[in-house]
């Protein structure tokens, strides 16, 4: 199973949400969190770090692993990282990966947008508002 990332970047009730490229071969034009997969070498707080770096331009504090959710459909594990920033504003370095951000509430997010707008692990958190209200 490969190792992946879930970035849940929270800045006072708000989180951010990204749309995935285009561009993208898997799930192009999804609202999604920032994601990346764990490298050989790395563990999950280094690459939750990276990511937020890579992707977004930005410095993170892990908070707490919110959950760890398999989805044995695409043989990936993906670990929900509840972040703040340290340093930095979000803002899109690799276009080629993301197209938009947004800052919303989980309340005001899932009110928008529908299951064939979203990716599995926003999904997931849908069908489980236990788990995102504790944010």
């Amino acid at each position: 199973m490969k190792d992946h990332v879930a970035l849940i970047i929270k800045q006072g009730n708000k989180i951010l949400f990204i749309k995935r490229s285009k561009f993208k071969k898997n799930l192009p034009n999804i609202w999604a969190f920032p994601t990346g997969t764990v490298k050989e070498g790395e563990n999950i707080e280094k690459t939750t770090k990276r990511e937020a770096k890579e992707e977004l331009g930005i410095e993170v504090e892990i908070d707490k692993t919110l959950v760890t959710k398999e989805l044995p459909e695409f043989g990936d594990r993906l670990y929900f990282q509840v972040c703040t920033i340290k340093s930095g504003l979000p803002t899109i370095q690799e276009p080629q990966e993301i197209d938009e951000i947004q800052w919303k509430s989980f309340k005001n997010f899932y009110a928008t947008y529908d299951n064939t707008q979203i990716g599995h692990g926003l999904v997931y958190l849908r069908n489980n508002p236990q788990l995102w209200h504790s944010v």
